[in-house]
């Protein structure tokens, strides 16, 4: 939990706390708590009179009525709610909060006290994103390996493959972090007069059945001159 406190009087502390309690890696989103509460560590305010209260997060407002009559000793909550906060397309995410409350009070040794606020930054846990994805390189017929660097352990990937005019499935949804494939024969066909070439893999990144983004890598294709030389 994140607080900032704004001074009332000596023993009288005005607070707004935020906390983050949960986040959706689907949704790339997060619930953040709050809360404003009046601390009294010394004194007390005697008053039942309706107050108005104001909370901002992230652009959302929120607003209200309440009474600031607090004994000694005592912790009194305010106001409390809960915010949704989109990350952004890295899975980063700062906002700002600002909040108010009219007292409207003479305090003994204080005098007139009117409307307190206050302001702050906060910055949520990264969400993780899109996994990367790295290749080896292999002659035709030969198996390269595939690692996926997981962004998150509940993360699946499917793995495609482009080559030339060639294009094709290697894994579908997979949970696994590193992968097999035989280059094929029909490669061959694809570079007849060449010695090698090159392709791309794909690699779409999915929390549950939704698709949070996809990567690409280079994986480099050798003929093997001892058994299939080149026309050239």
């Amino acid at each position: 939990m994140a607080n900032v406190d704004v001074w009332v009087s000596n023993q009288i502390t005005l607070r707004f706390g935020w906390w983050q309690d949960s986040q959706s890696i689907a949704n790339n989103n997060s619930v953040v708590g709050w809360h404003l509460q009046l601390i009294a560590s010394g004194g007390s305010i005697s008053s039942s009179a309706s107050k108005s209260w104001a909370v901002t997060v992230n652009g959302t407002n929120y607003s209200g009525t309440n009474t600031v009559g607090v004994s000694n000793g005592a912790t009194k909550t305010l106001a409390s709610g809960s915010t949704t906060i989109a990350h952004n397309a890295d899975g980063t995410k700062s906002f700002s909060f600002s909040f108010s409350q009219q007292f409207d009070i003479n305090y003994s040794g204080v005098g007139w006290i009117g409307t307190k606020s206050g302001s702050g930054n906060g910055t949520l846990t990264t969400i993780p994103r899109t996994s990367s994805v790295s290749s080896t390189s292999a002659n035709i017929e030969e198996n390269i390996s595939i690692s996926i660097n997981r962004a998150s352990s509940s993360f699946t990937h499917t793995l495609t493959y482009s080559f030339c005019n060639l294009s094709g499935t290697i894994a579908t949804k997979t949970s696994s972090t590193s992968v097999s494939w035989k280059l094929p024969t029909t490669f061959y066909a694809q570079i007849p007069n060449s010695k090698s070439s090159w392709g791309t893999i794909t690699c779409d990144t999915y929390s549950g059945s939704t698709k949070i983004g996809s990567s690409t890598c280079r994986f480099n294709v050798y003929v093997k001159e001892s058994t299939n030389k080149p026309g050239i």
